[in-house]
């Protein structure tokens, strides 16, 4: 996994996120506009809201249902300044990622920077 320093604070917004599990139903929402590709989603089931990776949704049926491929969650990591996480993952300018403490979740690109470490000799 790559390391990452955080440079930049992220704030959770979400605090109780949507959480899906492979081949639930959910109501597909509007397309994000600052980062494309992330669908404002709403659990058929739980009623939650939340953004979903539009990679990981069928196709809306003609009344704007989709069916989950992948299980997910869109808890989000609050961040400060300074910390070092690994990257499980990246998507549409997310990037999954473990922190320290081993903690789980999603924080933008934008206030990550690449770690370099000298490689062992």
């Amino acid at each position: 996994m790559k390391r990452y320093q955080v440079v930049h604070s992220h704030f959770s917004n979400y605090p109780d996120p949507i959480v899906l599990a492979k081949g639930d139903t959910v109501l597909y929402g509007r397309e994000d506009t600052k980062f494309p590709n992330w669908i404002f989603c709403e659990d058929v089931h739980s009623q939650k809201h939340g953004w979903v990776p539009k990679q990981i949704l069928s196709s809306p049926d003609e009344n704007q249902i989709s069916t989950v491929l992948t299980d997910y969650s869109a808890y989000e990591l609050t961040v400060n300044p300074g910390m070092i996480v690994e990257q499980e993952y990246e998507l549409n300018e997310w990037s999954l990622v473990h922190t320290t403490d081993g903690e789980k979740g999603w924080i933008p690109n934008k206030v990550l920077m690449l770690v370099d470490y000298p490689k062992p000799k």
